[in-house]
């Protein structure tokens, strides 16, 4: 009996060997297919860098980086490498790829403004790039347009095609920051020169290219889909065989520690082995040229091992029963007493955290700058990604759990600013209102600074109220037109804010808020109109006055606005002078007026009519007269319609401030011009004289 017992044990131990080293021989048997197909995908790999759009695009970026630093340019440089800097991806793309790339400049002569030959001493022309393994001509003209031309590579055609899709999405005002002034407390955009008359001359030899690819193309190295496959196979015939052995009559194997271990830990072990193999699959089987050797072999039997020792231990819920296995396998189970208390503790302690961070952001100045603030948030949130991104597959189960806690966090700071923003809206509504003597007593957080402000503009309200007493009826027609206009759309956000709170329809939630957004940028049209105007009055604008081709000003306006024209249903009927009508004034004030003019006609005039314009010079002047039927009755005083708020839509029911004429009188009035309407039945008549 006992020579039987022994024969099983023996019997048993050659059945496991046989498990694990016959799928390790298996394996390494495909060593030299995996090493054929491998090659494939990574000739793919590089054919998709060439062609792809974020390696095409480097060169656009590089004409941009290439003009503006440029010598002799009239950028100011501190501007220039401010922008540059805000730029950081595309000046990273840019410097991988410098050292690999030949180029010359050239302008709208053909003269040489830069060049450079990386590591391969080669001086690169048009002529020459047959000798390349990438060649390209990109042109600027003198509008900045872009024309490419593919000379020299592998895939010129998917190259020139992927080119046109570039191009068309380049977005110039990328290049481009917004940067705060202290000088003069303002926010100032610079941006960079669009490249003009310059030939840019790219190249770049077979061996650059090739490193370029290495080194950025892609990360890490491609396993097949076949290598993963086979794998993913033999794990799986490894843990059956580990599941069905037990079942022989003849198998003996004694229950050792190693094959009890707890569920975590086998768990953990398994996923470990999975991850590095997953990781370096394709190093494994490329390692020595598709050739196995011992170290492959004990690779493949460390793999299989791992996953008999899993299988034989997970096997234990068929034998134990799921209740027993729970019970005496897992140390949550086993340990769940401390577990709780270290959750309860650790929580605590998270809680805090975001407490603390919470109160943090709310303390935040938005009048002053938080450049360090804002460093401090960023780098927190690097660490903790930064540790879940060490901790392979587990990292993923944390970042779920992170952001749960982020999207949390988010919430309850949105809801609370929610709050006090309806504070903040509520006082501002109030004063839209008339009512200067509203006070906010809630603490605003955030807001906090904009408490002053409120009470800074309820304190020059009241000035301005009372010096407007002075003259009756225009303070009452101000206030009365002020706090119609500013109080609908306040009105309508408040409402639509109150609606959002409550609803719980999504399609509904959407549609709130493309209302809050057409009201709040009709109260900002309305605000800027009423500055614009207020200037204009009181004759604080400067006016920069240059040679202005009346015509083509007129022309270029009319263009701008075709679409609101066709909307209308206007046929306009335009005279211009043969001989060319140009006078001293100010093009962006003047761009207004006739913007104002031409807005005012789409708005009030009647649907399938004509609208006459007529452009001429009359002596020494410049004279613009516009007519047009009215849809509406005419029946305001001529004088009064050029007033401040005041419409000839008497309802009030169209999309106006009200100021549009008052902003043309003012503008025409500044550069000494005259401006006149006349009304003749259902005829509006105007005329500008420069």
């Amino acid at each position: 009996m006992g020579t039987k017992l022994k024969s099983s044990r023996k019997f048993t131990v050659i059945l496991i060997i046989m498990s694990i080293v016959i799928p390790a021989f298996f394996m390494m048997n495909q060593y030299w297919n995996w090493y054929v197909s491998s090659e494939t995908v990574e000739e793919n790999a590089s054919h998709e860098v060439i062609v792809s759009e974020d390696f095409l695009r480097t060169f656009l970026d590089a004409g941009y980086i290439l003009y503006n630093t440029e010598n002799g340019t009239e950028k100011d440089p501190e501007e220039v490498k401010t922008v540059l800097r805000q730029n950081g991806a595309k000046m990273s793309s840019y410097e991988r790829i410098y050292p690999f790339l030949d180029y010359r400049v050239k302008d709208e002569n053909g003269k040489d403004i830069a060049k450079s030959t990386a590591d391969s001493e080669r001086n690169v022309t048009e002529t020459n790039l047959s000798s390349f393994a990438l060649g390209m001509v990109i042109t600027y003209d003198e509008y900045g347009g872009i024309d490419v031309q593919i000379k020299e590579g592998n895939y010129k055609a998917e190259q020139s095609v992927t080119f046109r899709e570039v191009i068309g999405e380049y977005d110039d005002s990328e290049w481009g920051v917004e940067t705060y002034t202290e000088d003069t407390g303002e926010w100032v955009s610079i941006y960079l020169e669009k490249p003009k008359n310059r030939t840019y001359i790219y190249a770049m030899t077979e061996e650059n290219l090739q490193g370029y690819i290495d080194a950025y193309g892609y990360t890490g190295y491609y396993a097949t889909e076949a290598m993963t496959n086979l794998v993913i196979i033999m794990v799986l015939v490894v843990a059956v065989l580990a599941w069905l052995l037990p079942a022989l009559p003849v198998w003996q194997l004694k229950e050792t520690r190693i094959l009890r271990a707890p569920l975590e830990i086998v768990t953990v072990l398994f996923l470990i082995t999975v991850e590095i193999l997953d990781n370096n699959l394709w190093w494994i089987a490329n390692r020595a040229m598709g050739t196995p050797d011992f170290a492959d072999f004990l690779i493949w039997t460390v793999v299989f091992a791992v996953t008999f020792w899993a299988a034989t231990c997970l096997r234990q819920v068929y034998t134990l029963g799921v209740g027993a296995y729970l019970k005496e396998r897992t140390l949550c189970v086993r340990y769940w007493k401390y577990i709780q208390r270290a959750w309860i503790y650790v929580t605590g302690k998270i809680k805090g955290w975001i407490h603390y961070c919470y109160h943090f952001m709310d303390r935040i100045d938005l009048s002053q700058r938080n450049n360090r603030t804002i460093f401090k948030i960023v780098a927190v949130n690097f660490i903790v990604l930064a540790l879940i991104c060490t901790m392979w597959v587990g990292g993923i189960f944390l970042l779920v759990i992170y952001s749960g806690v982020l999207f949390w966090l988010l919430q309850k700071y949105f809801n609370e600013l929610q709050q006090k923003y309806r504070i903040l809206l509520r006082a501002t509504g109030e004063i839209a209102k008339g009512n200067l003597d509203v006070e906010i007593t809630e603490d605003l957080g955030i807001f906090s600074p904009f408490k002053q402000e409120i009470q800074k503009i309820q304190t020059g309200f009241k000035k301005a109220v009372d010096e407007e007493v002075k003259s009756q009826r225009m303070k009452t027609e101000l206030i009365t037109n002020v706090s119609h206009d500013l109080k609908t759309p306040l009105t309508a956000i408040i409402t639509y804010v109150n609606l959002l709170k409550d609803e719980k329809d999504e399609e509904k939630r959407k549609d709130y808020i493309e209302v809050l957004e057409r009201k709040s940028l009709r109260l900002k049209v309305l605000i800027e109109d009423l500055f614009e105007v207020s200037k204009a009055s009181s004759k604080n604008v400067t006016l920069n006055i240059v040679d202005v081709d009346v015509v083509n000003l007129f022309k270029q306006v009319k263009l701008e606005l075709e679409d609101k024209i066709a909307a209308a249903d206007l046929d306009f009927r335009c005279t211009y002078p043969d001989e060319k009508v140009s006078a001293l004034l100010d093009s962006q004030k003047t761009y207004r007026v006739f913007e104002n003019l031409l807005v005012n006609i789409v708005k009030y005039a009647m649907p399938h009519t004509r609208v006459y314009i007529e452009i001429a010079r009359e002596g020494e002047e410049a004279v613009i007269r516009t007519k047009n039927v009215s849809a509406l009755e005419l029946n305001f005083n001529t004088e009064e319609i050029m007033e401040r708020f005041v419409r000839g839509d008497a309802s009030r029911n169209t999309e106006g401030s009200g100021l549009g004429l008052a902003i043309v009188k003012s503008f025409v009035e500044l550069q000494k011009g005259k401006f006149k309407i006349e009304t003749e039945a259902d005829l509006f008549k105007v005329e500008v004289r420069f």
